[in-house]
């Protein structure tokens, strides 16, 4: 791979390896190559545990852990699943990075599949995205013509074979339980754990789930060494992350993916996509999307890794940061925010299916001046509950708006318990409110 220093996915502008000339080109399927050759699936494991890689999907599990759990498994047929798709619909990531550089990602899947033994890959993404289909369709063609891809790859006995699933289902259409119900044709619903995908996944199989983004980074991992991944990004989150950043009046088309170091602060990811924020045009900063948090500009330092943002009370989750105008009320912005998400959950367990939607209620009544004081202790009481008895980790973010809103912009909610918009940009959106509390 050339040297893109802090840019290891080549996305950010810099770099397009559409074709498969351009990628073996900059020294594509090398590290595929060196694995089947020269490497044993528990080599290639160990290189991916050094390097600390954890997955970039939203939890940050260490990717090492699931592939050791599926690659020790005795069952006769193993999966992996490449998450692309873009849960949040603003997100940009997998769709930019399919489109950009599809065999990168084809890459760490055969890398993934040959560290734990499988032969079988899914391609997981949003059927909408027609030109990053088209790329990976064109890819996948690329690969298996040329021996990438199939059987005797490389001219090793290694076999893999992908096939593309292409869905629209939603914000839940991404959320690892439900793909794999999806893929197995069955509704979509997130299921409990354990077990755990690694092991009953698809066709009830062992199955390793990685994020595109993740298993994007194996074939520098694998090709290069586990010290050369390290020695980019935080202590605790070696490499790079995709973000898709949205200024000030950006359409939902002007989203722009850029890659930085773990550990990157705040200020540092939206200078470099070109967004310039003060207290004279931005409320807030949002970060992690539509179940993401909102962050005062006091925070603009805070680094971004997963314990940092979690502490702060947002998420890495879609990697969307979005800056909130000035004129922002951050009590309409929570309601809003809670009455997607309400809509998006899959109702299979109630907490997160009644939660959601009560928490939406609750801020309806508190927009439309008929909030009392208990609604802020009822809100705090949902926010605890909602996490602690969900199925998925959908329904454990989806606090997160409210949370963050009331901790940090507490003046809007108090204002418009006296009645009155601090921003003078809301007006009434229901004409009763709720008169039960104890409703779970």
């Amino acid at each position: 791979m050339p040297d893109m220093q802090n840019r290891l996915l080549g996305v950010d502008g810099l770099l397009t390896l559409s074709t498969l000339e351009d990628y073996r080109g900059a020294g594509g399927y090398t590290a595929l190559r060196r694995a089947v050759t020269d490497m044993t699936p528990a080599e290639v494991i160990g290189e991916i545990k050094a390097a600390q890689l954890r997955g970039r999907g939203g939890a940050g599990v260490l990717t090492a852990e699931k592939l050791t759990l599926v690659g020790r498994s005795e069952a006769d047929a193993k999966y992996v699943v490449c998450n692309a798709y873009d849960a949040d619909p603003r997100s940009r990531i997998a769709a930019t990075l399919l489109e950009r550089n599809p065999h990168q990602v084809l890459e760490g899947m055969a890398l993934a599949a040959y560290a734990i033994g499988a032969t079988e890959g899914h391609l997981y993404m949003r059927a909408g995205e027609k030109a990053a289909s088209a790329a990976v369709r064109k890819a996948l063609g690329e690969a298996l013509e040329n021996g990438l891809l199939g059987r005797a790859i490389q001219g090793s006995s290694f076999e893999f074979s992908v096939t593309l699933v292409g869905v629209e289902r939603g914000f839940m259409g991404g959320e690892e339980t439900t793909m794999i119900e999806i893929i197995k044709g069955r509704p979509m619903k997130a299921q409990q754990r354990p077990p755990y995908p690694t092991e009953y996944g698809v066709f009830g199989k062992p199955t390793a789930v990685q994020n595109v983004e993740t298993l994007a980074s194996l074939s520098w991992i694998v090709g290069r060494g586990a010290q050369s991944f390290t020695a980019v990004g935080a202590k605790a989150t070696p490499g790079t992350k995709l973000f898709t950043v949205y200024s000030l009046g950006a359409s939902d088309a002007d989203g722009r993916v850029v890659e930085v170091p773990f550990g990157a602060t705040l200020q540092e990811t939206l200078r470099a996509a070109g967004a310039e924020v003060n207290e004279s045009n931005t409320r807030a900063i949002v970060v992690g999307g539509k179940e993401g948090g909102a962050l005062p500009l006091s925070m603009l330092n805070t680094p971004l890794d997963y314990d940092t943002l979690e502490d702060a009370g947002a998420i890495i989750g879609s990697s969307v940061i979005e800056v909130l105008p000035v004129e922002t009320c951050m009590v309409r912005w929570a309601m809003e925010r809670s009455e997607y998400l309400a809509e998006e959950s899959c109702g299979k367990c109630v907490p997160c299916r009644v939660g959601v939607k009560r928490i939406a209620g609750t801020l309806q009544g508190i927009v439309s001046s008929l909030g009392q004081e208990d609604d802020l202790a009822l809100l705090e009481e949902f926010s605890r509950y909602i996490p602690n008895g969900s199925l998925c980790g959908f329904g454990v973010s989806a606090v997160n708006p409210v949370v963050t809103a009331t901790r940090y912009f507490g003046d809007d909610f108090r204002a418009h318990l006296e009645g009155r918009c601090p921003t003078g940009v809301c007006s009434p959106v229901r004409a009763h409110r709720y008169t039960t509390k104890h409703v779970l």
